[in-house]
């Protein structure tokens, strides 16, 4: 059996936040139960070694995230979870003290009213009073994305943040960072930064059929109500592959759709409409795939 590098399940499609940056659910809203999310735990079992608990969705707002995370300990599962931190006070108990987390992800970028300076401190503040707290009492690496780069290298909202960052790690960060580069800030602490993208989902033109993507290679996605599919960004499950609740993964994976799929990222050939069209895997073209 060939091992993903991560399998994101999807806990819950809500949110808290309606950023403009991330693609907002159509399916009905709903919560995984501790049931279906053990069973899908079993059905994964030896598939991978880590899983990130997203598609879409606040994973904060899952009223059971604590008996979900004991679920992965059980299976020997390291969780990574990415969250806009908003809810951070609330769970915070629950993140410090849960064995099976390895990585939080800060979604900074979900902050996006820039003139409530007052807001966004508390806010950062409260972050970064959970990192400190966090490096003292557990292994856990904490990930600071700002994921909402400009191609207009002239532009960078982002710059009176860094420098907070510079003022509380007490480093120099380089004037320009590179997207897909992270920048160590502190032991157990990160920070990346990549281009905003946007979903395939949505109406888009054809690309073209060259291209690579690492779906179906390292990772797939398992929506909250267990349709499996190739990609992390597949948010409405366009390229559903199966159901991970009435069928195995090895059957599912070696279905004519997902094996027509692989075979053309093999190709290098894209031939899902919803790959054609999606300008995420365009970030292959100028890096190692």
């Amino acid at each position: 059996m060939r091992k993903f590098k991560k399998i994101f399940v999807e806990i819950t499609n809500c949110c808290n936040l309606t950023c403009s940056f991330c693609h907002p659910s159509q399916r009905p809203p709903a919560f995984i139960t501790p049931a279906a999310f053990a069973e899908t735990l079993q059905k994964i079992n030896g598939w991978t070694d880590h899983i990130a608990l997203h598609l879409l969705g606040e994973p904060l707002l899952h009223p059971e995230l604590q008996q979900l995370l004991s679920h992965c300990r059980q299976q020997r599962l390291q969780v990574q979870l990415s969250t806009n931190a908003t809810l951070l006070a609330a769970k915070r108990s629950v993140l410090l003290s849960s064995p099976a987390l390895r990585q939080i992800n800060f979604s900074l970028h979900s902050f996006e009213v820039t003139d409530r300076v007052e807001a966004f401190d508390a806010y950062f503040d409260e972050i970064l009073d959970f990192i400190d707290e966090a490096r003292r009492t557990s292994p856990l690496f904490l990930n600071l994305r700002l994921w909402n780069l400009s191609k207009n290298p002239g532009s960078d909202g982002n710059r009176p943040l860094r420098q907070r960052l510079e003022s509380v790690f007490g480093l120099a960060l380089p004037s320009a960072l590179t997207p897909g580069q992270g920048i160590k800030l502190a032991p157990q602490v990160f920070l990346s930064q990549e281009e905003a993208f946007s979903w395939p989902h949505a109406p888009a033109p054809d690309l073209g059929e060259n291209g690579t993507c690492r779906a179906l290679r390292d990772h797939i996605g398992i929506l909250v109500d267990g349709t499996v599919v190739p990609c992390c960004l597949d948010a409405e499950g366009d390229i559903a592959l199966g159901n991970i609740r009435t069928s195995s993964l090895a059957k599912i994976l070696a279905s004519p759709r997902a094996t027509m799929i692989r075979q053309g990222f093999e190709c290098r050939k894209l031939v899902d409409p919803l790959c054609l069209r999606c300008t995420y895997r365009q970030r292959f073209l100028h890096r190692a795939a």
